[in-house]
């Protein structure tokens, strides 16, 4: 199947009547399938920021004027969720629909005055320009000092250079096949794409992050729901619907959900035909606004390694940034850092965990396989007698003794959780409470 990376593109959302959805793993345009953008194509039709045109194409090779860029830009941004208050520009009448998003571009630097003026505005945009609209976006300063290294860089305006020379350090901007950068050439959308493409990638950009998850296949079923005997209007027999298929996405951050799997959903990377070929497979999926996968960018299989560690702690900490991190306190109290990725696997996921909580950690060097929440009890007492093995706490009533077995495998802490570190030995008369799985496994003694 087709191959590329992810992105953002658009212009235009229709409110017209789609055509018919493509089969399955073809796609929400016909005319992207087999393009070369085509996988940023699917990506922002699975995010509603483009719809396409009536008759359901997406037109990538058409070019686009610069406000047509801009409004791509904008959209891919996170400023769209806050419009600027009053903010008065002098645009042209046939920039008029992009009022807000020029506004947006002008309020927060990314579109200079000198540039909303028609002949500017309303013309096919020069890659140059739409360059140093991608290069402003990212809030830092521009480059100066490194060298365009391309055939044709003396073509790029003055003005322009700081932002290509940004954008090449970035590796955002690599140049045509050929050694070019073709500065003065129209951009098309399908090459907006590609820049946009590689801004998201490396986190310049995160258009509704919440729909964009990353983790791999647990199952693949169809949805029983949709399997009903005949009934007054159902389709006579030959007609009915193809079947809807839900996959079971296990992701760190939120643990195994179903996700069922839109109509026509674009598929990357699997040249397997049908959703079983996405089996035990790693997947970046855009879920659409109905919370259907759209979008799915296969990878590698997930295969268990021969070297698997394990642990058994309480969470310190979850660190959320582009990835996910998870400190762990281990039965001696040392603390230890371990990463999370898209094969990690969480009972409930990572968002769930609370600070304390006791888990079991399976592990691959410094990253987390799989993590198990554990369910452990309590038991509040004074010891009654111990031994290199065994504590005993003396029953009431007709109960009989409690027992438990190997304490000295248990962490030791203070009444707050600490590293014990008290003068206070573990003897007859001292008064514990008591972190167990069962007699035979106790994680924790804290001294009361």
């Amino acid at each position: 199947m087709k191959r590329c990376f992810l992105i953002i593109l658009a212009f235009l959302i229709v409110a017209s009547p789609r055509p018919a959805l493509a089969a399955w793993g073809d796609g929400l345009f016909p005319d992207a399938l087999n393009h070369w953008a085509a996988e940023p194509l699917n990506f922002l039709g699975a995010l509603d920021i483009v719809r396409g045109y009536p008759d359901g194409t997406c037109r990538p090779d058409q070019p686009l004027t610069a406000v047509e860029a801009v409004v791509l830009l904008m959209r891919a941004t996170e400023y769209t969720v806050a419009r600027p208050a009053n903010l008065k520009i002098d645009i042209p009448a046939g920039a008029a629909w992009a009022k807000n998003d020029l506004a947006l571009a002008v309020q927060n630097g990314i579109v200079a005055d000198e540039e909303l003026r028609p002949f500017v505005l309303l013309q096919p945009a020069p890659r140059y320009l739409v360059w140093q609209f991608l290069a402003r976006s990212l809030k830092i300063p521009l480059d100066r000092e490194t060298a365009l290294d391309f055939s044709d860089a003396a073509q790029v305006p003055a003005g322009a250079v700081p932002a290509a020379s940004t954008l090449v350090r970035l590796g955002i901007l690599r140049g045509q096949p050929d050694g070019t950068l073709r500065p003065l050439d129209t951009i098309t959308r399908a090459e907006l794409l590609a820049l946009l493409a590689r801004m998201i990638e490396d986190g310049w950009l995160n258009p509704l992050p919440a729909r964009c998850l990353e983790g791999w296949v647990q199952a693949v079923k169809q949805d029983t729901r949709r399997e009903r005997a005949a009934a007054p209007g159902t389709p006579p027999p030959g007609t009915e619907p193809a079947p809807r298929y839900i996959l079971t996405l296990s992701t760190p951050a939120e643990g195994s959900k179903d996700y069922p799997l839109a109509p026509g959903a674009a598929i990357f990377g699997v040249t397997q035909t049908g959703p079983a070929g996405l089996h035990n497979r790693q997947v970046l999926v855009i879920l659409n606004r109905r919370g259907e996968i759209a979008f799915t960018r296969v990878g590698e299989p997930r295969q268990a390694p021969a070297n698997l560690a394990s642990l058994t702690g309480t969470i310190e900490k979850v660190i959320q940034g582009r990835g996910y991190q998870v400190i762990i306190r281990d039965l001696n109290h040392d603390l230890h850092t371990y990463q999370a990725n898209w094969a990690t696997t969480v009972s409930g996921g990572l968002r769930r965990l609370k600070e304390n909580q006791w888990v079991k950690v399976t592990l691959v060097g410094d990253f987390v396989w799989e993590l198990e929440p554990l369910a452990v009890q309590k038991f509040s007492g004074t010891i009654d007698a111990i031994d290199s093995r065994r504590i005993y706490f003396a029953g009431k009533g007709d109960k009989g003794s409690t027992i438990f077995e190997y304490w000295d495998r248990a962490r030791l802490s203070d009444k707050d959780g600490k590293k014990y570190e008290g003068n206070q030995a573990l003897v007859s008369g001292t008064h514990v409470e008591i972190t167990y799985l069962n007699s035979f496994t106790l994680l924790e003694i804290k001294f009361r």
